[in-house]
């Protein structure tokens, strides 16, 4: 007969910290500000990498943002102001469509991925309650590149 012993208590955080379970529902509500501090700040291995990951979602997902939205209204060609059009096209006429057609596309793809950050916090506080780091997937590694 073999007994299984597994890690509990007090030497079950030296291994994982609370810290790396709730830095991901610290992104839920602040975006990239709270894991972006919890990275800077803490020294605990399994707390940077989990708010490495969910920083990197979170800078992610709001690049997209602001590139979907600056795509979306470089392709409008007109703004209703006080129910009267007003012309408001930066761009020239075949090149403000297909701007307006990739924002719309950016727009759809920002939404999925604003819906994606509510399942991919439960799945990652979930994963790192039980030990395991997640890396969230389709993020871009921004922090890898500045460190």
């Amino acid at each position: 007969m073999t007994s299984t012993s597994s890690t509990s208590g007090p030497e079950l955080l030296d291994e994982r910290s609370l810290g790396g379970i709730f830095v991901h529902l610290l992104g839920l509500l602040t975006g990239f500000l709270g894991p972006a501090v919890v990275y800077v700040v803490s020294d605990h291995e399994y707390t940077r990498t989990n708010a490495r990951h969910a920083l990197n979602w979170h800078i992610t997902v709001f690049v997209l943002s602001i590139v979907a939205m600056v795509t979306f209204f470089l392709g409008a060609d007109e703004l209703t102001v006080g129910g009267e059009p007003v012309e408001l096209s930066l761009l020239p006429a075949p090149l403000d469509t297909v701007f307006g057609i990739v924002g719309m596309i950016l727009v759809v793809i920002m939404m999925i991925a604003l819906l994606l950050t509510f399942v991919y916090t439960i799945v990652a506080t979930l994963k790192a309650i039980f030990g395991s780091i997640w890396p969230y997937p389709g993020s871009v590694d921004f922090v890898g590149w500045f460190h």
